[in-house]
């Protein structure tokens, strides 16, 4: 039986989060959600993901403040890939997340098939 990965999206709105998931269906992939950065510290905390799914733009804090505080309080974050869906496109932003070893990131509006492609990538799904 192939492996189930388990994903964690931190999004706070309900339409992008729908999309998500239809885009994604069909994959071998346990889908949870955050819908703001509190929740995605306990959901980390309590379930470490095969993925990590962020928007930098949550209700309560920003994305970067949540790999923040993952990263400074113990391995929370260690072996877990990080890919930022967000739709801040300043180059900025890119700079930051190569400086945070994310391991990809995709502005929204996205391309299903691209975010489908670049998660089987990351997990190695084949």
């Amino acid at each position: 039986m192939p492996k189930t990965y388990n994903i964690l999206s931190v999004e706070d709105d309900d339409d992008q989060f729908e999309l998500i998931k239809i885009a994604l269906k069909g994959m071998p992939l346990a889908i949870r959600r955050a819908g703001n950065g509190d929740e995605a510290l306990a959901e980390v905390a309590q379930s470490k993901p095969d993925l990590l799914l962020l928007d930098l733009t949550l209700p309560d804090m920003r994305g970067w403040d949540v790999l923040n505080w993952l990263s400074a309080n113990g391995n929370v974050l260690e072996n877990v890939p990080v890919l930022v869906l967000t739709a801040h496109t300043e180059s900025s932003h890119r700079v930051i997340a190569r400086l945070r070893e994310v391991a990809q990131y995709i502005n929204k509006p996205f391309v299903p098939s691209v975010l489908r492609k670049t998660i089987k990538q990351i997990l190695k799904i084949v």
